[in-house]
């Protein structure tokens, strides 16, 4: 019925233009034109009727809406919702473009974060929760970060007071190196928990060198996932220092790591008196007040602590770690292999090292290599040595008052240091005064090695005053100078003309307990004992270090016995395979090396 109703006024509408169209010749064109809009009205009126008992209003507003739906539509599909061009744009759309500026929100992050959640899903029973810069055994251990417990409704207060919620939710980025996967669980799972209170993430990672290089270095990033490492507060002022910020950068302001843009001038003063400080008790309280200062500006969120695990033969006795540095070469004099009953005792003891990356130089001064670093270690020797509380030790020299001269009416700064006795180059040469003067002038010559060199600028001289005796010469006293002569070469290599920075590019001296005997460049590096080591000689014979790029073949070869020592990943599944084998052991401690969540405080342009 309503479709025939609809037709007869369409037929009906088409009679009378038909017979207009007769008309139009007799009566002037004025009175055709006008009866012709009247149809047309009408036509138009009869069908719009018609439709709306169908619910299909023609209705102009209803059409210009469904024009805009389609654009919508069409949008959407070239800018999808899941991309990171759609939540830019939504975040483009905040006010605020410095929310991280707000502490309530830093807060708001740090509360929502299952931290506890982060170290099972990573680490099982092996993690903890790091809630200080040192380890619970350091005597700078400090829980600052403790109130920082799991707590959703504390979380959204904070948020709230920022002004943000589920309702109105806040956008903002996080970013890690994309070949860590340790690192991009951590994320997804702060993804999942700052969804819960508001604030919604997107994960932008990238190499390690474009990481690093492109965001933190230039501050362009807004949360981070990246390590540190700490063992004595040493090196806290490059991080947080408000002079360290990037920009700020010098040849004589070096080492400026403080990404974070971070500026406390309470802050600062602590760190000045921490590097002045070399009483440990005192350091320990200084120490205590900076982690606390950092903790309460919420700018760091320390997580967990990398673990250090090895496995090795059980037929290597006395094996021990240096928590200092993660080295697993700790006492290597006390090290010995017990082996079977068939073995005779005259036969060289030599373990077999599996490393996945082999350095392309030894010279520690210019190698970024861990590994080389475990190498070096056992080679090279400096004239003191830092302990677990930051105190140096003497290693090569004797300690000795200081000395404060008055010469020429002027108040000169002097340390005057005297070399041990008995102390030798592996070719049995003496270690003398001219060796540190040399290595001393040399690092100075060559900027590109030199990670202090604002501080060696300070020491104006090495007065030698005999074979054994020797004065440093302050132009600006500073109380790490101890620090500046860690490493120290023969005089005798220095006078070739070689820069010290190529020196040692396929070979190296040192005054450790072994020697580099032999490298065969892509297969191993074989160390042997050195027979004028100043220390107690090692049991050890040689140490061959083998080199393979793939993980699962030096697991393999551990297996098999043809590898006595392997640092291994932190995979559960592995861990618990290798515990069940009767020839493993496993060593796994927390090492000085962690993780945290970092956040970018550098002004962005409203």
């Amino acid at each position: 019925m309503v479709k025939s109703t609809w037709l007869l006024a369409f037929l009906q509408g088409s009679q009378f233009r038909i017979k207009l169209k007769f008309d139009f010749m007799r009566k002037g064109r004025a009175i055709v034109f006008l009866i012709l809009i009247s149809l047309l009205i009408s036509s138009v009126y009869l069908i719009s009727c018609e439709f709306d008992e169908l619910g299909l209003g023609l209705n102009l507003e209803k059409e210009e809406e469904k024009e805009e739906s389609e654009e919508v539509e069409d949008a959407g599909k070239v800018l999808d919702i899941s991309s990171a061009e759609f939540f830019l744009e939504l975040k483009s759309k905040q006010k605020n473009k410095n929310p991280l500026s707000d502490i309530n929100i830093r807060k708001a992050i740090f509360y929502a974060i299952d931290r506890n959640k982060i170290v099972e899903e990573l680490l099982g029973d092996y993690g903890k929760v790091l809630n200080s810069l040192f380890t619970e055994g350091s005597l700078y251990y400090f829980p600052a970060w403790k109130e920082y417990s799991y707590d959703l409704d504390k979380a959204k207060d904070y948020l709230d007071k920022a002004g943000y919620g589920v309702d109105n939710p806040l956008y903002i980025t996080i970013g890690a190196s994309d070949e860590s996967s340790s690192r991009n669980i951590t994320e997804n799972l702060i993804k999942e928990d700052l969804k819960k209170i508001g604030i919604n993430i997107w994960v932008f990672n990238k190499s390690s060198k474009e990481w690093y290089l492109d965001c933190i270095k230039n501050g362009d990033y807004e949360l981070g996932i990246w390590a540190l490492y700490t063992y004595d507060g040493g090196k806290l002022k490059n991080y947080f220092c408000s002079e360290k910020i990037p920009p700020r950068e010098t040849d004589d302001n070096r080492n400026c790591y403080n990404y974070y843009w971070y500026k406390n001038e309470e802050v600062d003063r602590c760190l000045l008196k921490i590097s002045k400080e070399n009483n440990s008790e005192k350091r320990k309280e200084l120490l205590k007040n900076l982690q606390d200062e950092l903790a309460q500006d919420a700018i760091i969120l320390p997580l967990y602590r990398r673990i250090f695990s090895i496995a090795y033969s059980k037929k290597i006795k006395n094996i021990d770690i240096d928590l200092r540095n993660s080295k697993f070469f700790a006492n290597i004099e006390n090290w010995d292999i017990d082996y079977d009953a068939d073995k005779t005792e005259k036969e060289n003891k030599e373990i077999v090292v599996g490393y996945r990356e082999e350095p392309y130089v030894l010279n520690p001064l210019i190698s970024n290599s861990i590994y080389t670093d475990y190498i070096n270690n056992l080679v090279i020797r400096g004239l003191w040595e830092r302990n677990e509380n930051g105190e140096y030790e003497p290693v090569l020299v004797e300690e000795t008052p200081s000395i404060n001269e008055v010469e020429y009416g002027k108040l000169t700064l002097r340390e005057s240091v005297k070399l041990k006795d008995g102390i030798f180059w592996q070719d049995g040469s003496p270690i003398t005064s001219e060796d540190v003067k040399y290595t001393f002038k040399s690092i100075m010559e060559d900027e590109s090695i030199n990670n202090n060199f604002e501080n060696y600028k300070k020491i104006k001289d090495i007065e030698v005053i005999n074979e054994k005796e020797f004065d440093v010469i302050f132009r600006e006293y500073f109380d790490d100078w101890k620090g500046l002569f860690n490493i120290i070469f023969p005089k005798s290599k220095l006078e070739e003309g070689k820069s010290i920075g190529c020196l040692f590019e396929n070979d190296i001296v040192g005054c450790g307990p072994y020697k580099l005997k032999e490298w065969i460049r892509g297969e191993y590096i074989l160390l042997e004992k050195n027979e004028y080591y100043f220390g107690k000689q090692p049991k050890i014979d040689n140490i061959r270090f083998l080199f393979n790029s793939d993980i699962n073949c030096l697991i393999s070869l551990l297996k098999e016995g043809e590898i006595d020592i392997l640092s291994i990943p932190v995979d559960l599944g592995l861990i618990e395979e290798l515990e069940e084998n009767k020839d493993i052991n496993l060593l796994i401690e927390q090492g000085n090396l962690w993780e945290h969540l970092a956040i970018c405080l550098k002004p962005k342009e409203d």
